[in-house]
């Protein structure tokens, strides 16, 4: 262990109630135990301001974690950020803090960046999504200040960059692959995975999926998500008439989807915005194809199909469905390995 990280302390919104609980910033998760295992002499502290719904202090894979207690509730949010600026104080007193590491570029990057900035102590962002959006007024605070903004992808790094004239560093999430199951025959033709929402646009992926069954009658389709099914989604089934089509798994635990994910043909990905893209590169490892939006770290290649369109989204999918099965393999597109080496670099800089 380097003297410099002697106690990194972690701020997100929402983090585990449990180690049973996979599904909640699974990408986090992964990082946060392989981190565990390569320092294990460092002190890990992780503050997490709105979930879970519950005031505790308590034990996460060998890190200490800190529930606010937020509720998602717009006013207790003042007095959230003081009890985490009271919080970061004490656990300073206590063990002084190497590093902090905010997570979003959001409320936690805001109280993260105050704390920091008093203290003189490195502040690491992480951008994770849409926070990097023209709307988001929690960038202002970062605007001349020394905090380093990484970034999940060149397409996220450059919205960045456009949206608030901010450069960042790329790093990546990387993989832990011995999770994965083994490859299996494949079971279902398309699979499609994530949240239930506008920008997951269901909408598109219903309408390709009725025009691939003209020609794939025997097509077996699957969704995996959180989320009400939208109303406009329902009807487009059963216009389309692919009630015996589609099948609905709702939310799954992880190592359920990567089951899942091992026995896929396709995953078809008609999201209109990822920053990285966590599932593309569970897909590829897991030996699927991909057919998606230029989007998150989307990169053609022969296993990848970037569509401008509906129709291109509809011609890759029938050329694969078409095609005879061929061995599956797997694709790693970044290594836990990488992702760690280049956040320790940051935290020891």
């Amino acid at each position: 262990m380097n003297k410099n990280i002697s106690h990194i302390v972690f701020l997100t919104p929402g983090f585990p109630g449990s180690d049973k609980d996979s599904t909640t910033i699974p990408a986090l998760q992964s990082y946060l135990k392989s981190l565990r295992k390569v320092v294990p002499n460092t002190k890990i502290t992780l503050l997490t301001f709105q979930f879970p719904f519950s005031n505790k202090t308590y034990n996460w894979n060998g890190i200490q974690v800190i529930s606010l207690n937020g509720k998602n509730q717009r006013y207790r949010k003042l007095w959230v950020w003081n009890k985490a600026l009271k919080k970061l104080k004490k656990l300073h007193q206590e063990s002084p803090i190497t590093t902090l590491h905010s997570f979003w570029i959001g409320e936690c990057s805001f109280i993260g960046q105050k704390f920091s900035a008093k203290r003189n102590i490195p502040h690491i962002i992480t951008a994770m999504g849409q926070d990097i959006y023209k709307n988001n007024r929690y960038v202002i605070s970062l605007i001349g200040s020394n905090a380093k903004i990484i970034t999940l992808s060149k397409n996220h790094s450059n919205a960045l960059l456009k949206n608030h004239q901010l450069q960042s560093t790329i790093i990546p999430w990387g993989l832990n692959t011995s999770v994965f199951p083994e490859l299996r025959q494949n079971k279902i033709d398309i699979l499609g995975v994530g949240s239930l929402n506008i920008i997951k646009n269901y909408t598109v992926f219903i309408t390709v999926i009725a025009k691939l069954i003209k020609k794939h009658p025997k097509l077996k389709v699957e969704i995996i998500g959180p989320g009400k099914k939208p109303e406009q989604v329902l009807k487009m089934i059963s216009k389309f008439q692919l009630e015996n089509t589609i099948s609905f798994t709702g939310i799954l635990k992880r190592d359920l989807v990567l089951e899942k994910m091992s026995q896929s043909k396709i995953l078809l990905h008609t999201s209109t915005y990822e920053s990285y893209g966590y599932v593309f590169a569970e897909a590829l490892y897991s030996g699927m194809s991909i057919v998606s939006n230029n989007v998150g770290i989307a990169q053609e290649k022969k296993e990848w199909n970037i569509c401008q369109s509906e129709e291109e989204m509809v011609t890759a999918c029938d050329i694969i469905l078409s095609s005879l099965d061929t061995e599956k393999k797997r694709i790693l597109l970044h290594s836990e390995k990488e992702t760690l080496n280049s956040y320790l670099k940051l935290y020891n800089a």
